[in-house]
């Protein structure tokens, strides 16, 4: 007779997905919290105790790799696996152990890319001008939002994972599409960036030069041609120091040079002051 994981136990091991980093050891990682995943499913799928402990001694090898997001998709394929395996599929445990080890580095790469270099500082940059207003609703949208996505990914992944086994992270890298949407949110984060530089850095130009009767003020020449000129120079100077692996508090002390300079001179001022 055929043995076939219900949709109701591939729920629940996806959700056990995010207490893989339970117990969570500098020994073996995450190994622990994904032993402890997978042991519904082989109790399942394996009938006596010896076949269920052989199956399961293979998780608590060392594994670390992003959990939330794109980590399931290993998950997935780990269960088809061993559902393959104990319908007679030749399948060895070192085959499933030698995949979730060669896939956990690059899946953590493209995951942790996704979600905390793009995701998260656009999102904390859109929900911090709430918090920043005192709207509660900052703190509130960020967690939905990103807990809501990272449930979307997650969700999706692993259901791939599953159902195309050891062909869905080739499908995965194949079709393009995280590179897709990790290019749409860099673009967002590049506007939402350029809007937190031009809202928050609050530097303006106050000279001024008379020309026969016409007082003209530099910054509303700015104003007019270049909106956001000066805001925008000071970022890229900051960027710039950081490309070139200048320590942060000689960055610090660089601009608070500029700024008292620039405030004795006249050549820099607050906006609205």
């Amino acid at each position: 007779m055929e043995k076939k994981l219900s949709k109701k136990d591939l729920f629940w091991t996806w959700v056990r997905c995010y207490s893989t980093e339970t117990c969570y050891n500098f020994e073996r990682l995450q190994a622990l919290g994904n032993t402890n995943m997978m042991l519904p499913v082989i109790e399942k799928l394996y009938d006596t105790k010896e076949e269920q402990i052989d199956a399961a001694r293979k998780y608590m090898e060392f594994f670390n790799t992003e959990p939330g997001w794109i980590g399931p998709v290993i998950e997935g394929i780990s269960v088809s696996m061993e559902e393959q395996r104990a319908n007679g599929a030749d399948i060895a445990n070192d085959d499933i152990l030698s995949l979730r080890t060669g896939l956990m580095g690059p899946i953590a790469g493209i995951g942790d890319t996704i979600s905390q270099a793009v995701v998260y500082p656009i999102l904390a940059g859109i929900c911090c001008q709430f918090a920043i207003q005192g709207n509660i609703a900052g703190p509130l949208l960020f967690e939905l939002i990103f807990k809501g996505l990272m449930i979307a990914f997650g969700y999706s992944c692993f259901m791939m994972g599953y159902r195309q086994g050891r062909q869905a992270i080739v499908s995965i890298l194949k079709s393009g599409t995280l590179e897709k949407i990790t290019e749409m949110f860099s673009v967002i984060g590049l506007i939402v960036i350029g809007n937190m530089a031009y809202t928050r850095v609050n530097i303006d130009c106050p000279l001024s030069f008379t020309s026969g009767t016409v007082k003209v003020v530099l910054q509303d020449v700015f104003d007019t041609l270049l909106p956001g000129f000066i805001p925008l120079l000071i970022t890229l100077g900051v960027w710039a120091l950081v490309k070139k692996k200048v320590k942060p508090t000689y960055i610090i002390l660089i601009i608070f040079a500029v700024g008292i300079i620039g405030a004795y001179t006249g050549v820099l001022g607050v906006v609205g002051a």
